[in-house]
């Protein structure tokens, strides 16, 4: 099976019982001219994920490969196990709540990474859909798909690219992509390290279409409203900004920027939550760029009332 395998589909799963069906059947009705694999690793899901999947399996026995943690790993170090189970030539990874939008996506993603061996992953687009209001934003990374080269390596450089539609070549994650050292450092954050080393490292292209929807719930790890987990992962962005930093020595803005950013959302994360000391400490710190939404969170994390007031018809990103 192993050397048949052009595309890998990289599936890492935990506790995804509402939304995997829907995943599973946006992978299974692709259209392509090469052969694939779902690599799915569980992370020790405590619903109902790892059955259906498994039911999946007995209807396609030879496209499956899936494995449960037998503790759970997070993120990082589920994404690097699975992978390392991984037989294709190119890894296309899939969260076990977003789709594919597109019956060609795959075919569309593995021929552009084919013309040029130099290219350490394709991008492309994806519609966001909110499932607790029921909307959706057509293309919502259009711009990122069209704008400069230059431009948007910086926005990989500060964490503004989500990894929703992206194609990685395999040979390339792991030349370039330090894993170990990642593990090491205690991150759970799999997609900043991963980009920031593949882009100074290798070329990139980008389709200039969505082919994918990134579905935005309370429970998806990215959009957790879980005050701790935010503040962590708030906290880890900072770090490994300034990790990258020293490795590939970003243009001085860069850091700059991506600081005053990192110290408005945790004023904003102190303004929604009301946590008083964190607020002031981040308002100290933000004193010469005291804009209205920088005071307006400030006295929400001083006062019930404000910010009672000012989250009233806001939901927390």
């Amino acid at each position: 099976m192993g050397s048949n395998i052009k595309l890998s589909v990289h599936l890492i799963t935990f506790n995804n019982e509402k939304h995997i069906k829907n995943t599973l059947e946006s992978i299974l009705k692709q259209k392509v001219n090469f052969n694939y694999e779902i690599v799915v690793g569980d992370d020790c899901s405590t619903d109902n994920t790892l059955k259906i999947i498994l039911d999946y399996e007995k209807n396609h026995p030879d496209l499956f490969k899936i494995k449960k943690n037998s503790k759970q790993l997070g993120i990082l170090k589920n994404f690097k196990a699975t992978l390392d189970r991984c037989n294709g030539n190119y890894i296309f990874d899939i969260a076990g709540d977003d789709l594919l939008k597109q019956d060609c996506a795959l075919q569309k993603m593995v021929d552009a990474l084919s013309k040029d061996r130099n290219l350490g992953f394709i991008d492309s687009g994806y519609d966001e859909q909110f499932d607790a209001i029921n909307k959706t934003i057509k293309f919502r990374n259009k711009n990122n798909q069209t704008c400069n080269t230059n431009d948007y390596k910086t926005l990989i450089l500060t964490g503004q690219i989500y990894p929703i539609g992206i194609c990685y070549n395999k040979e390339h994650l792991y030349n370039y992509v330090d894993f170990d050292k990642y593990i090491e450092l205690g991150i759970t954050i799999e997609d900043y390290p991963i980009l920031v080393d593949l882009i100074m490292n290798t070329s990139f292209s980008r389709i200039n279409e969505s082919l994918h929807i990134y579905r935005i719930h309370n429970t998806s790890y990215s959009h957790q409203k879980d005050y701790k987990k935010r503040l962590t992962l708030n906290k880890q962005m900072l770090f490994l900004v300034n990790f990258f930093n020293k490795k590939y020595n970003f243009p001085s803005e860069i850091l700059s920027d991506y600081k005053t950013k990192s110290q408005k959302n945790r004023l904003y994360l102190a303004g929604y939550f009301g946590d008083k000391s964190l607020g002031n400490e981040m308002y100290k710190k933000l004193k010469q760029k005291k804009t209205p939404s920088v005071i307006l969170n400030y006295l929400s994390s001083q006062n019930y009332l404000i910010r009672k007031l000012h989250f009233l018809f806001r939901k927390i990103k």
